[in-house]
């Protein structure tokens, strides 16, 4: 069993490359990888509540939410979110997923440092 840390950037805009992201980590999961995520740059953007998108967004988001539900599930984590992505994108009073907690550049190359394998999303 390999430890995977997903690291995903892709906005929620771009949904075929965010949902691939979620559905990899499922699908990892699923065959006993140790698989943890890191929301970084414009990923955090999945974080956000439906009721929250804006109103002038090229494209309604998914509710990404739901997926996050699984995580759980598929024992799926430690879920991580840049810090600083949330704050440059003025965000950082966010309330997060269940689950999900905060990290600074420290623990986020903690996290790295510890997986067997990083996959950018």
């Amino acid at each position: 069993m390999q430890a995977i840390l997903l690291i995903q950037t892709a906005s929620p805009f771009n949904q075929a490359k965010a949902r691939e992201a979620l559905d990899l980590a499922l699908a990892l999961a699923a065959v006993e990888h140790q698989v943890s995520m890191l929301f970084q740059d414009d990923a955090v953007y999945q974080l956000l509540p439906p009721a929250d998108n804006p109103t002038d967004a090229p494209a309604p988001l998914k509710a990404f939410q739901k997926s996050f539900g699984l995580f759980a599930l598929y024992d799926i984590g430690p879920c991580l979110v840049c810090q600083q992505s949330l704050n440059s994108r003025g965000l950082a009073e966010l309330v997060l997923p269940e689950g999900f907690r905060l990290a600074d550049s420290a623990q986020i190359r903690t996290a790295m440092q510890q997986a067997d394998q990083l996959i950018r999303c």
